[in-house]
Parts: C-alpha cells; sequence; structure tokens
C-alpha cells in the first residue's frame, strides 16, 4: 500500500522513503514506528526534535547502523541495473514498500487529522497521531524518546469520571446537585476538587459535602486542591458551601475505575 502527495506531504513521503532504504540495508523486514521516526529525523531533523525529549541521533546510529544522511539516502547503496534492452544510458533501482500494520495505523491517522482541515499530513500531524495511541507513545519511550509535553491520557483523563462541575460564588449557581452511578465504573471512587477554575478568581473556602458527608474542604492560597476517597451509590447528591468574591470558581470531579 502506498501513499500519495494528496495525503503526505513531500517531506514524510521521503522520510518514508528514507526509512524503507534503511531498512532495506540493514536487512529489516518492515519499517516500522521507530524506523519512520528515524527517517523522519534523516529527512528533516528540525520539525521533530523541538517535541521530544532524547538522543535521536544515538537512536538513529542504533537502530539503523547503516544510514546515509542527505540526498545519497533516498536510494539504496548498490550498483545500479542497467536494463537488457540494449540502451546502456537506462538504469533504475527498486526497495520495498513494506510497513507494519502499526506504521499503516499512525499513517492513515496522521493523514484523516491532515484531511479534516484540507491538506496533506506533515510532521505535527503525525505527532499529533502519535499522542492518540498510548502504545505508539510507550514504544518511542523503550528508545528513550519521550514527548516535551505533557500527553493528555484519554482513557484516565475522562473516560474515569463519574461526575464534573464548575461551580460559582456567584447568586443562581445551584448549591445542589445529583448524578447517578450506573455501574460502568468500579470502586476506589475519588473526589478531586480545585480552585480556581480557568480564568475566574479563587473562592476563599470551600465544603462538599456528598450524601450529607463532609468529604472536601479547600482554602486560598492554603490548600487549594484536595483529593479524597469517597463511597457512591446508584444515586448522589453533592452539596458546596462557598465563601469568597463574586466571581470565586471551582471545579469538582468524581473519577471511578474501569471496569
Amino acid at each position: 500500500m502506498s501513499f500519495g502527495t494528496n495525503l503526505l506531504s513531500p517531506e514524510l513521503l521521503q522520510a518514508l522513503l528514507r526509512a524503507a532504504v534503511a531498512c532495506a540495508e540493514n536487512q529489516k523486514d518492515k519499517t516500522g514506528i521507530v524506523d519512520f521516526f528515524c527517517g523522519i529525523y534523516l529527512q528533516c531533523s528540525d520539525e521533530i526534535t523541538p517535541h521530544f525529549n532524547g538522543d535521536f541521533a544515538a537512536l538513529l546510529n542504533q537502530n539503523f547502523p547503516i544510514h546515509r544522511t542527505g540526498h545519497e539516502g533516498l536510494a539504496p547503496k548498490v550498483p545500479p541495473n542497467r536494463e537488457t534492452s540494449g540502451n546502456d544510458s537506462a538504469i533504475g533501482w527498486s526497495v520495498s514498500l513494506n510497513y507494519s500494520d502499526e506504521l499503516h495505523r499512525l499513517l492513515w491517522l496522521s493523514a484523516g487529522l491532515a484531511n479534516s482541515v484540507g491538506k496533506a499530513a506533515s510532521v505535527k500531524d503525525v505527532i499529533a497521531a502519535l499522542a492518540l495511541d498510548q502504545d505508539w507513545i510507550d514504544e518511542l519511550a523503550q528508545t528513550g524518546i519521550k514527548p516535551t509535553r505533557i500527553v493528555a491520557d484519554f482513557d484516565r483523563e475522562v473516560r474515569t469520571i463519574v461526575f464534573h462541575a464548575t461551580q460559582h460564588t456567584g447568586e443562581g449557581w445551584p448549591r445542589e446537585m445529583e448524578f447517578e452511578q450506573n455501574g460502568d465504573l468500579r470502586p476506589p471512587f475519588t473526589l478531586e476538587i480545585s480552585t480556581p477554575s480557568g480564568r475566574f478568581q479563587p473562592v476563599h473556602s470551600a465544603k462538599v459535602k456528598l450524601n450529607d458527608l463532609e468529604v472536601a474542604v479547600i482554602a486560598w492560597p492554603e490548600r487549594p486542591t484536595a483529593s479524597v476517597g469517597v463511597e457512591l451509590g446508584s444515586s448522589n447528591k453533592i452539596e458546596f458551601e462557598l465563601q469568597g468574591p463574586r466571581f470565586g470558581s471551582l471545579e469538582v470531579t468524581v473519577r471511578g475505575t474501569p471496569a
């Protein structure tokens, strides 16, 4: 399967070719994700290195003991095959484009992200796609290459949420709420509270009750956050007691453990 210029930028296409050539010369059967990142480093190191911590040069030397930079790295270092048609001026070469299943997934996801805004995938699209799969992040981390930024973990940040709310000290905000726990998440459950929320002002102090029990207290600036274990029923009531400026705010999240 090949990727044309309508899906991948010229730089990514050349990075793929560099990786395939290096794989062939290092007797690797398939081009994988780490091989592709080495190809990107060979093609345009300034595009990839700002987004990761680690020694790309060491990884390159370890992964591809045989490699060549510049234009020479785009073709195998073998005597050209002359055509048998009698035309001595005709030369050619070939290299196997055999990508691993995971690299196919990464390339298609990168292309899909870029195509959604009407462009071919660039290095940044590859990085964005990589961040969507923790296994890919872990595979690179095993080689010593890690993202320079904290990558959001969707499973941990979103799928563990039972309840979330933003509270403000202004009038009209409900001080009691109810929520259900349908069994998709299991104990232990944790209630997290922090102030402020976004760019609003922090509350001076806040108390939180869950099912008529006081479970958390915060105060600004001495103790702006709290995380406590809680017990939930199938139906739950949460209550807030707030003190602070008119636009004081806090966030509260109740999390569970995936079943």
